[in-house]
């Protein structure tokens, strides 16, 4: 991807198996993990983009209810409440960032409805992948090239 978009990569701070809220696998505790905890240390950058809710979905993380301020620490184990969270400390530390988030195909209506909801709340552009390749429930090379490329088409028109 940022081949395509002749970019440089300021900060990669992705972690395998991670969810946006602080609940994970097993309902085990992943506040040290959690996109929403770790939002704050993205140092400088001119886009965001933010490929989340696939392990919420997977883990089966609770789903919540949505809530767009005055977040309670337990609030932030279920999937709305964090993902708004996210959101809104996303355009908070990082005002002149372009945030995007992509969407993964194949995951719950709960998973998608609730990106979509929060993303149109916050007016954070939301690139939903289709049609993506997987062996194991993982993207395979050609669903990576898919994912790659659908992304690409979307910046590439958004940074003309």
């Amino acid at each position: 991807l940022i081949t395509m978009l002749n970019g440089k990569l300021e900060k990669n701070d992705s972690w395998s198996g991670s969810t946006i809220c602080n609940t994970g696998y097993g309902r085990a505790d992943y506040s040290d993990r959690s996109f929403v905890n770790r939002s704050g240390r993205l140092g400088n950058p001119d886009i965001i983009l933010v490929c989340g809710g696939t392990n919420d979905c997977w883990a089966k993380s609770p789903i919540g209810e949505y809530k767009y301020s005055d977040w309670s620490r337990e609030d932030l184990y279920s999937f709305r409440p964090a993902m708004a969270k996210l959101c809104h400390d996303l355009l908070k530390n990082y005002p002149r960032a372009k945030i995007y988030f992509i969407l993964n195909s194949e995951l719950s209506p709960e998973i998608n409805d609730s990106v979509h909801e929060i993303c149109r709340h916050y007016r954070i552009s939301c690139i939903d992948l289709q049609n993506i390749e997987k062996k194991s429930d993982h993207p395979s090379v050609a669903g990576m090239e898919a994912f790659a490329s659908q992304v690409a088409e979307v910046l590439k028109k958004d940074l003309k």
